[in-house]
């Protein structure tokens, strides 16, 4: 009978943020598959647990996908990590958990730690819809040519960026998506955390004169952000009860033009009743 792959999302920095499940799930996994064994092993000994660790990383995530497939077809019950967050996004573990599920193993993906939903709602930008991009391409020419596909993307962008790599991101999103407001999130949940808010340009100003440290998440406003400010809120609700919208259907949009979901629908709501 085979085995169950566990996805298991670990603290991006706080350790109290690992979850009952994902402590249960490493408690009862034959073997535990990580990025770095050094990293996960001080994360079990933190909670108690002896597992044996096999690490998988970019570098070798194609021959360990194999070794873990071989495991789980055997019956045993594996849970794989990465250093920091969900597993597979912008990290090891995609190859996997498609293998996995071409092979018809179980699979239990467990809620978590990320940073990406955190950085989002600290931006202040319209959280929904939004538009998670990772880690854009390393070398200039291909960093722009990946701005330059988002760039007609009306939601909220979401990347990720290394420091050292922070204030060239900045520049070629200023140059390729119009001057937008955004923010740079770094170590969410850490002693450090900290939020710059502004336009893309001033942000890379801002990040030139610091030496940033950490993870870093980069959010930035969809197309037309730059231009096109929040409608009136009023006018908006009005225009939209006319058109046969109800209340919640108007505080779902209202995210999309800039508009804070609980305002709208509350004008809505006064609105719908004093058109009685």
């Amino acid at each position: 009978m085979a085995g169950k792959l566990f996805i298991v999302p670990t603290p991006i920095g706080n350790l109290g943020d690992i979850t009952l499940r994902a402590i249960e799930a490493l408690r009862g996994a034959d073997v535990v598959f990580c990025e770095d064994t050094r990293r996960s092993g001080l994360l079990l000994r933190h909670l108690g647990l002896r597992k044996p660790l096999r690490a998988l990383f970019l570098g070798n995530e194609r021959e360990r996908s194999e070794e873990a497939l071989d495991m789980l077809k055997a019956g045993q019950t594996i849970a794989l990590i990465s250093d920091a967050g969900t597993p597979a996004i912008s990290d090891p573990g995609a190859g996997l958990i498609a293998d996995a599920i071409a092979a018809g193993i179980e699979i239990e993906v467990l809620p978590g730690p990320q940073a990406i939903l955190p950085a989002l709602l600290l931006s202040g930008l319209p959280p929904a819809p939004f538009c998670f991009a990772g880690f854009l391409p390393r070398r200039g020419g291909a960093r722009r040519a990946a701005l330059a596909e988002l760039a007609a993307i009306p939601w909220t962008l979401v990347l990720y960026e290394a420091p050292h790599r922070l204030k060239e991101l900045l520049a070629d999103a200023a140059d390729c998506l119009g001057d937008r407001p955004a923010a740079v999130v770094r170590e969410i949940s850490k002693l450090h955390e900290e939020t710059l808010r502004g336009s893309l340009r001033s942000l890379r100003d801002a990040v030139a004169e610091r030496e940033l440290r950490g993870e870093i998440a980069v959010v930035i406003g969809g197309r037309g952000a730059e231009h096109d400010p929040p409608p009136d809120l009023a006018a908006f609700v009005a225009d939209s009860l006319a058109r046969g919208l109800t209340p919640k259907d108007i505080a779902s949009a209202a995210s999309v033009r800039g508009l804070r979901h609980r305002d709208a629908y509350n004008e809505a709501l006064r609105q719908a009743k004093l058109g009685r």
